[in-house]
């Protein structure tokens, strides 16, 4: 058992040394790219004066320094880990030990400061007192949590048992306002998929937030019917999202825009191509006028 777990530690340590490694030479690309291709778009170059000094990161500002996972506890309530926050306790995955979840919740925050080219809200686009949420991919349901004493009503769609189990007892609080779907949102039904358009045949939400790991488009072909005052929606996860659902809004009749900032789509090893900046969000309204 001893040697097991030193296996298991020194693995784990290999990892860690491999992905900084990769991290490195990202970086060095990335740097080297621009140096021969000098980019006019003032973002691009904040990004870059920042990563010079600074290791690379999914995000490529200051604001992420306020953050350090050493802040976060992390607790236990019926062998279900939980961090107490400002809004409520929010759970995780029971197999999720406290560094992982230090680290992963340290990331969440840092996605929601409001310099964050990731964010949800901001001044203008927010959620407002009764209205429903419609939470697409919603994993731990940190952006509900902020919200809930604001909404009438949350609809979070997620299909791993685990997170479900930690959903359940982050939202016991306000359980007769928050309906869990165990189930993909996507273009069709079936026994692990739904359509939106079907199951909010009769109960419409005000605003959508959908961040569903590059698989955005089949949840908007799934919504065709419906037209949703606000949609707070993921473009990191591929490099032409952003251009790409710009249009789908603009055809849609929605006024859009953009958060400010860049990101850096860090998958794992997986080797990033030019221009490597990615926009993290695009904001939609629509104008029913």
């Amino acid at each position: 058992m001893i040697f097991k777990e030193l296996k298991r530690k020194f693995l784990a340590r290999k990892r860690v040394y491999q992905f900084n490694k990769h991290l490195e030479k990202t970086k060095s690309s990335i740097l080297r790219y621009y140096s021969e291709n000098p980019s006019t778009d003032p973002e691009v170059n904040h990004a870059l004066a920042y990563l010079k000094d600074h290791k690379l990161g999914v995000f490529v500002a200051p604001f992420q320094e306020k953050y350090s996972p050493s802040s976060i506890h992390v607790a236990f309530e019926n062998g279900l880990p939980y961090v107490p926050t400002r809004w409520g306790k929010l759970f995780f995955k029971r197999s999720q030990n406290p560094a992982t979840i230090k680290l992963l919740l340290n990331g969440l925050y840092m996605e929601q400061d409001p310099e964050s080219p990731h964010c949800y809200t901001d001044e203008k686009f927010h959620i407002e007192e009764g209205e429903i949420l419609a939470d697409v991919g919603c994993a731990e349901g940190l952006f509900t949590l902020m919200n809930i004493q604001k909404l009438e009503k949350a609809y979070l769609f997620e299909q791993d048992e685990e997170w479900i189990e930690a959903l359940q007892a982050t939202f016991a609080p306000w359980k007769e306002k928050v309906v869990i779907i165990r189930k993909y949102v996507s273009d069709k039904n079936s026994e692990t998929e739904v359509r939106l358009d079907h199951y909010f045949e009769h109960e419409h939400p005000s605003f959508y937030k959908i961040d569903v790991e590059g698989a955005e488009q089949r949840v908007l072909d799934g919504m065709g019917k419906h037209r949703p005052k606000k949609i707070a929606l993921c473009t990191y996860h591929k490099q032409e999202d952003f251009e790409k659902y710009a249009q789908y809004f603009n055809e849609k009749g929605y006024h859009y825009y953009p958060n400010p900032g860049l990101m850096v789509f860090i998958n794992s090893f997986q080797t990033i191509d030019p221009p490597f900046f990615r926009k993290g969000l695009i904001k939609a309204v629509f104008n029913s006028a």
